[in-house]
Order: C-alpha cells, then sequence, then structure tokens
C-alpha cells in the first residue's frame, strides 16, 4: 500500500504554549510522521489523553493543589 502524505508540514513548528505537559504532548506530533499509517490512530488516541490529562490537572495558578 503506497502512503500518502499531502501534508509534509504536519507536526513541525508547533509553538509552546507554556504548560510543560501539553508542550511535551504536542512535541510529539512530529514523532507520527515516521510511523505507518495504520499506527496513526493509536498515535493520536494517545496525544488525545495526554492533552486531557494536562487539562484536567489541577491548575496551578489557583493556589489549589
Amino acid at each position: 500500500m503506497t502512503e500518502l502524505n499531502n501534508f509534509p508540514e504536519a507536526g513541525r513548528g508547533v509553538s509552546p504554549v507554556g504548560d510543560a505537559s501539553v508542550d511535551a504532548a504536542l512535541d510529539r506530533l512530529a514523532d507520527i510522521e515516521g510511523l505507518p499509517v495504520a499506527g496513526h490512530a493509536e498515535a493520536y488516541a494517545a496525544l488525545h489523553d495526554a492533552l486531557l490529562d494536562a487539562l484536567n490537572d489541577d491548575d496551578p495558578s489557583t493556589g489549589d493543589a
């Protein structure tokens, strides 16, 4: 099967957002390019879970921990 990638810049140049856990998750976008297409769904699911975990973390700016 021939794999097509019409978006060669995908996952590159993602600007840091300033939250370490979100930035770490977004850094994984670049790794997806090297995966076979069959592995993309699992990689995106893991990325989604990591971002969801980051959203569910307590907000350190509130002083509540």
